[in-house]
């Protein structure tokens, strides 16, 4: 049934005028005729008498009368709920991130957007790098901030905030503390303490040692950063990080030295290309209008 016929027959039926009826719903006279008619056909029935010079409610009509009011408040009341929730989800945005987000020029870009636009909220969800790969989202409208070794698929687009680099950490009374650079070899009689296979940090390293000819020995693969910060600072072993994922914990007790060869990595913001909300679009442009863009 069309909706429209029952508010129609409402008015009608308080106005008992077709001028006034369709004075209120912006239509002809001609166009509430037809509505009502088509009303008493569907529901097979004559709901006005027409026969006098004021129309009047009949008996059907009366009983239609409270039925067609709650349809019609349901129905209403129904939409109202469904804009709500098309408003709180154009003004949501969705950001999957990695842990150690805040510690990132990405954090101060999402704080200083929800100062200037305090319409919009922001919903962030910590998931390990290694669940971050843009092929796997699920969330066609989430925003990604990630680290990644390479540009993300032609699916997607990103903007890169920062760049990265690959460092030793060691304790700082290690032979090799005071050097100013070293050479991976260097590295290949020490014990290593990792971020394990959970990161995107894991596998890199590996690439990197059999890159110079050694297989690494990894007494220890984790998730958690200080704890291998306090492993080497207790001549426990030696890590190989991403310079900025150590800088916010460092001690005094160790010291980071760069390194070659190399890995270069990239803290960026993406999402899938496509329709997006209005919070999406907008933080997007944001973010187009306030970093510097990485990419050659």
């Amino acid at each position: 049934m069309n909706i429209q016929k029952l508010v129609v027959f409402l008015d009608l039926a308080k106005t008992l005028s077709f001028t006034k009826t369709a004075e209120h719903l912006f239509t002809t006279q001609g166009t509430i005729s037809k509505q009502i008619i088509a009303l008493e056909k569907e529901l097979d029935v004559q709901l006005f008498d027409r026969t006098h010079r004021k129309i009047e409610l009949t008996e059907a009509a009366k009983l239609l009368l409270p039925y067609a009011k709650k349809i019609v408040e349901q129905y209403q009341e129904m939409n109202d709920v469904l804009e709500t929730h098309t408003k709180k989800q154009n003004l949501s945005l969705s950001i999957l991130t990695i842990p150690t987000m805040t510690h990132y020029a990405g954090f101060r870009h999402i704080t200083q957007f929800l100062k200037l636009h305090p319409e919009f909220s922001i919903q962030l969800k910590e998931v390990e790098s290694a669940e971050v790969p843009y092929y796997s989202t699920e969330q066609t409208d989430s925003i990604i901030f990630g680290r990644n070794f390479h540009e993300p698929p032609a699916n997607f687009e990103w903007l890169p905030t920062e760049k990265d680099y690959f460092v030793a950490v060691l304790p700082a009374h290690h032979p090799l503390a005071q050097a100013k650079k070293l050479n991976l070899r260097e590295l290949k009689d020490e014990s290593f303490l990792l971020l394990g296979q959970q990161t995107n940090l894991y596998q890199p390293v590996i690439d990197l040692c059999h890159e110079v000819g050694f297989e690494p020995n990894i007494v220890y693969n984790g998730s958690r950063m200080d704890l291998i910060l306090n492993m080497i600072a207790n001549d426990m072993g030696i890590s190989i990080v991403m310079e900025k994922t150590v800088n916010y914990l460092l001690k005094e007790d160790t010291i980071l030295v760069p390194i070659t060869p190399n890995r270069e990595s990239f803290l960026a913001f993406a999402r899938k290309q496509g329709e997006h909300s209005l919070a999406s679009n907008t933080f997007w442009k944001y973010l187009k209008q306030n970093i510097q863009l990485l990419r050659s």
